[in-house]
């Protein structure tokens, strides 16, 4: 009987879903863009409307944050950009849901 049970249990376990996934899996799953990429594309946006000046679409992610606001989590996305003289006008505060959708951007955080 107790051979039975372990037939039984190879079997079962035989039959079981894979432990690692095929190799031609890979080859139909495409990524979409990250939510730093989509950021970047909201700044170049915001770049074409002509509301950031175009060196905003050089400039570098220093921060990628999460907070709660009013009930919502958020990511708060730091971009810095050096070509920018004046200080309180050279970082970029942009911030996404956590669905990758864009909010607002601003150079300061409120």
């Amino acid at each position: 009987m107790r051979k039975f049970i372990l037939m039984l249990a190879a079997a079962a376990a035989f039959n079981a879903a894979p432990a690692v996934a095929h190799p031609e899996d890979e080859d139909n799953y495409t990524r979409g863009p990250t939510t730093a990429e989509k950021a970047q594309m909201a700044i170049e946006k915001l770049v074409t409307a002509k509301k950031l000046p175009a060196s905003w679409t050089a400039a570098k992610l220093v921060s990628f944050d999460f907070r709660s606001r009013d009930g919502k989590d958020q990511y708060v996305l730091i971009f810095e950009n050096a070509a920018i003289k004046q200080a309180t006008k050279r970082k970029l505060y942009v911030l996404m849901t956590t669905g990758g959708e864009f909010i607002s951007a601003n150079h300061k955080l409120t």
